[in-house]
């Protein structure tokens, strides 16, 4: 693994220089990751811009362009340079036929694609037409991509541009070029700009394409494509610790140290000048503190997932992490006999949460019990734990400095109000 990391990162290095379209590719698809060596491509020095004004005249020039103003940092003078070139140079290039019988053209380069994408949506308030000239042109009928890949990076290019548009019809499954299984993966996780049909679906991806990456002989790539097989080498393995470190037990613990966690929730005395106050009533302020307590742990924390409808009923569940294939549900018991009623309630719901849901097959259950029934926990927990897909349960109690809350009585009927009988 060391030895394919250092020879991507060779290639890559290899197009590490001011403007270099290669390397600002490269740098856009890795921007946020850490390499053994430092980012040279920003084309926004005034020495550099000075040198290559010849090339501002030109769709590459003008992507060059869009790169340094996305994604780097620059003097006020560089960006005005960039600017005044783009506003020059793009309705120049909207007259040109973008569609040459040659095929030379920049919708047949990734590097060039991408970087007028970012060019145009940087220049959206000086040239708002050419975000939708660009736009229209990835939409035109005579868009014929000669490979899977262009048609991937046009699509992304789509996505930067905020256009409403169906991801390019691909089979993950039989593609053969590491280097597009890896673009799917990218556009997938880091991009975030598709999704697969499940995690089944990415799981076997990202096997096949770590056993491409180390066994199979990808020769010298442009940095481009250097940079797809780092990108999916990074991520696989990053996801593969992850699996590994922060199981289902592991959210098991976290939500177990709910109670600790609490002693720093604020409900203030009414001797302070400005007592702050934040009153728990309700299922959904608990759900609110574990979003808080599990999402910077699991990247892929989904609320309120709504799962498959099973016959006439439609489930959702309170969140689920997809990565651990892991539903959670919440419940709020205001007394005693609300822990009767959830068991019923989860015994209801169980078959329909986890049959044909995928990908989740497990459940968790949290309970927030403002009535601080403790005689009841083990009778509830013990009960659920049976069923063999509930991995944990856990029952914590309302802390003793947050009050418990005053709710109006009920209504009473026309009959009780009549004869003067107590609410019920």
């Amino acid at each position: 693994m060391a030895a394919q990391t250092a020879r991507l990162e060779e290639c890559i290095r290899q197009a590490n220089a001011p403007g270099n379209l290669d390397g600002l590719l490269a740098h856009h698809i890795l921007s946020r990751r850490r390499l053994s060596f430092d980012w040279d491509v920003n084309p926004l020095a005034p020495a550099w811009i000075a040198d290559n004004e010849h090339r501002f005249a030109h769709s590459h020039g003008l992507a060059v362009l869009g790169y340094g103003l996305a994604g780097f940092s620059s003097t006020a003078a560089s960006q005005a340079a960039a600017r005044k070139h783009l506003t020059a140079g793009l309705p120049a290039l909207m007259r040109k036929n973008p569609f040459q019988d040659d095929g030379v053209t920049f919708v047949n380069d990734p590097r060039q694609i991408i970087g007028l994408a970012l060019a145009v949506n940087t220049m959206q308030d000086d040239i708002p037409q050419a975000r939708t000239w660009l736009a229209e042109v990835l939409q035109d009928p005579k868009l014929r991509p000669a490979n899977i890949l262009l048609s991937l990076f046009q699509e992304h290019a789509r996505r930067i541009l905020g256009t409403t548009t169906a991801a390019v019809a691909v089979d993950a499954c039989s593609i053969r070029d590491p280097v597009e299984a890896a673009c799917i993966h990218w556009l997938t996780v880091s991009a975030r700009d598709r999704r697969l049909a499940d995690q089944d679906e990415l799981r076997r991806l990202q096997s096949r394409l770590l056993s491409d990456i180390l066994l199979a002989d990808t020769g010298q790539p442009t940095a481009p494509r250097a940079a797809l097989l780092l990108e999916a080498t990074a991520q696989i393995v990053t996801a593969s610790i992850d699996e590994t470190l922060l199981s289902r037990t592991h959210v098991g613990v976290l939500l177990s140290r709910f109670e600790a966690a609490m002693r720093q929730w604020r409900y203030d005395g009414d001797d302070l000048d400005n007592p702050i106050k934040w009153p728990i009533t309700s299922e959904r302020e608990i759900q609110n503190i574990l979003w808080l307590m599990l999402r910077p742990v699991f990247d892929d924390l989904v609320e309120e997932e709504t799962l498959r409808r099973l016959g006439h009923s439609t489930y959702r569940a309170d969140f689920g992490i997809p990565s651990l294939a892991l539903l959670i549900e919440v419940k709020y018991a205001r007394k005693a006999a609300d822990f009767k009623t959830f068991e019923k309630e989860i015994y209801d719901d169980y078959i329909g949460y986890l049959a044909g849901n995928s990908p989740y097959r497990q459940m968790t259950v949290f309970i927030y019990d403002e009535s601080a029934s403790v005689q009841e926990h083990d009778t509830t927990r013990n009960a659920l734990l049976k069923l063999p897909n509930i991995t944990d349960v856990i029952i914590v109690s309302r802390p003793s400095h947050i009050p418990k809350p005053k709710r109006s009585p009920r209504r009473r009927s026309r009959n009780q109000q009549a004869d003067g009988a107590p609410d019920a």
